[in-house]
């Protein structure tokens, strides 16, 4: 399993596109991408270029685990669960949770 083999890539692409209930219009109106290559890059026919990987494994919520890249912070449950409420909130709510936490933290130091 090499995470460079375009076949890869793209079966991982398309199957999360499918969990994600899309088609490949609706995915490439999403990311502002031509439908045909999101076509190619599930077909293996190209790599995606790295603002378009990057916005694909954003909109389609996919981990680069799932390409083998390991990352090399730990990540625990928790911090999952926090991580994912972040990625999924407005900058509003973010604000708000950073101003919290910030405040619950003040509160434990003394």
């Amino acid at each position: 399993m090499l995470y460079s083999d375009k076949k890869f890539i793209g079966n991982i692409i398309k199957n999360a596109r499918k969990r994600a209930g899309l088609t490949q219009g609706a995915l490439a109106e999403k990311i502002e991408m031509c439908e045909k290559n999101i076509g190619n890059i599930e077909n293996g026919k190209q790599f995606p270029q790295v603002d378009n990987f990057l916005r694909l494994i954003e909109v389609l919520n996919i981990s680069l685990d799932e390409f083998g890249v390991k990352h090399c912070t730990k990540v625990n449950e928790v911090q999952e669960e926090l991580i994912k409420l972040v990625l999924n909130s407005t900058e509003e709510m973010n604000t708000k949770y950073l101003k919290t936490i910030r405040f619950i933290d003040n509160i434990i130091e003394k």
